[in-house]
């Protein structure tokens, strides 16, 4: 536990700039959980109050459609913070799907414990709003990518922000996250090239 413990307080003190003044009280509150490689921590139409740390593996958010099909929303690697946060603030069910596409081990905590804990503590706070406003600027930027791009335009965005984790990620889930079919994927490569 304390090597995770230790990664998770160098990424927030140098992504999150937050300086944790008691940090034995605060890693009290987390947890370890492990997830084999497709297992889901999370389903659509589940609740959960954690959003957690990811400290080894790679995860994907996704959403099923209409039609059954898997959409994938995006892709979570080691450093990373993440959680269906609308929901355990709403306290609604959960829209999406959080899988693990590789062995991962996570660091949890529940929110409201967490905000709990946060409010007389300025530091925490900071982090807490430095947190959500980061992954709200990082989803907005993404999807607006996605959005308005072409195919081409959509393959080499990817390439750029995302080239150290294409050979992580199965092709067939990175046509989905990108709007394409597997076999468009594949031109593009061709005509483009792989990320590198």
């Amino acid at each position: 536990m304390d090597h995770h413990l230790q990664k998770m307080r160098t990424t927030l003190e140098q992504k999150f700039n937050a300086r944790l003044s008691d940090w034995d009280y605060f890693t009290g509150l987390f947890h370890l959980q492990t997830l084999a490689e497709g297992e889901h921590w999370i389903r659509s139409g589940e609740r959960r109050d954690e959003f957690f740390f990811i400290s080894e593996g790679l995860v994907r958010i996704y959403y099923v459609d209409q039609e059954g099909n898997e959409v994938n929303e995006g892709f979570y690697e080691e450093g990373m913070l993440l959680g269906p946060i609308s929901s355990f603030i709403s306290g609604s069910p959960c829209l999406y799907y959080i899988q693990a596409l590789e062995p991962c081990t996570l660091v949890a905590v529940n929110y409201h414990a967490f905000h709990e804990y946060a409010k007389d503590k300025p530091d925490i706070l900071n982090f807490e709003l430095t947190f959500m406003q980061s992954l709200f600027v990082s989803n907005a930027t993404r999807d607006a990518k996605r959005l308005i791009n072409n195919g081409e335009q959509r393959y080499r965005w990817f390439c750029r922000e995302y080239s150290h984790l294409f050979e992580r990620i199965p092709q067939y889930h990175i046509a989905s996250f990108l709007g394409m079919t597997p076999v468009s994927l594949s031109r593009l490569r061709r005509s483009v090239g792989k990320p590198g």
